[in-house]
């Protein structure tokens, strides 16, 4: 019998973890709700994801900040203007372009002194397990990775993996988060930067721009690597054999939102169920790690 290989990104396993019957709506039918009904959040994340793309690169090839600001700014109004990408308003474009700005031009000095780009939202896939019968793969994309120069009393760093986050209020930032750890194992790396980019007016560039760092033991890397096998190879392939992908209905509403397939889960019987599915949903594009919407959290 050949050997199954199974493929899984960060987002992948969030949803595993978090609801079974959202995982298989969500992955297995190919089922979102439409753009226009889609969080205004997500797409400030995908909007700032595809300017600071544009920023970083050009950082990276000796582009005068003036002119990679300009760039930056005309990529993500010309992203927003894609109605089968963004359901992004004006006001909603002026504010994430303002936010995205105004962070370039804080972290301005130490991006062109500190940082050298290595790669900018870069693809990666690396073999999580293997044994006779199943190998998982973990697929991603790295917002950004660069080296440090250290300054000072400043360390370098070497091969510093670096995601961005976009708020509208302060979080707590979540070490064990599975994006964190799958970006520092895959690039061999025990520390990583938390580029937080606060949509808020009145708050002061230094309360609202923080880069936070984290730092990973070995040990913590490899929990993370034992907990991700355990819940591919228990808990996804138990549904897979039983064909049941049961509901946590705890986890109904996250973040004060509520789970896009409420609607679903909350219908009488298999058949109402369906029917919701197939006329309030759309078939969603394929997981592509190139793709910068499917590693936004």
């Amino acid at each position: 019998m050949p050997k199954v290989w199974l493929s899984f990104s960060a987002s992948k396993i969030n949803t595993l973890q978090v609801c079974k019957a959202k995982y298989d709506m969500s992955v297995n039918k190919n089922k979102t709700v439409p753009i226009h009904e889609k969080s205004s959040s997500l797409d400030f994340g995908v909007l700032a994801h595809i300017g600071l793309e544009v920023y970083f690169n050009d950082l990276k090839n000796g582009i005068h900040y003036n002119d990679r600001m300009q760039n930056t700014l005309m990529k993500i109004r010309e992203a927003a203007c894609n109605p089968d990408k963004s359901n992004a308003n004006s006001d909603d474009v002026d504010i994430i372009s303002a936010a995205v700005e105004q962070s370039c031009d804080y972290w301005r000095a130490e991006d062109e002194n500190q940082l050298e780009v290595l790669a900018v939202e870069s693809p990666f896939d690396y073999i999580l397990h293997e044994d006779e019968d199943i190998g998982i793969i973990i697929s991603g994309k790295i917002d950004l990775l660069v080296n440090t120069r250290g300054i000072g009393n400043q360390s370098s760093y070497q091969n510093l993996p670096f995601d961005h986050k976009t708020n509208k209020r302060e979080f707590p930032t979540d070490r064990l988060d599975n994006q964190f750890e799958n970006y520092c194992v895959a690039v061999n790396s025990n520390y990583l930067i938390v580029n937080k980019i606060g949509l808020q007016k009145t708050l002061k560039a230094e309360e609202k721009f923080k880069r936070i760092p984290l730092s990973y033991d070995p040990l913590i890397l490899q929990q993370w690597k034992d907990n991700t096998i355990t819940v591919i190879l228990q808990e996804y392939l138990a549904c897979v054999a039983s064909g049941k992908w049961p509901m946590n209905t705890t986890a109904c509403r996250k973040f004060g939102r509520l789970c896009e397939f409420y609607q679903v889960c909350d219908a009488s019987g298999i058949e109402s169920k369906n029917w919701k599915l197939e006329a309030n949903y759309v078939e969603s594009e394929k997981w592509d790690k190139y793709n910068v919407q499917e590693e936004i959290n």
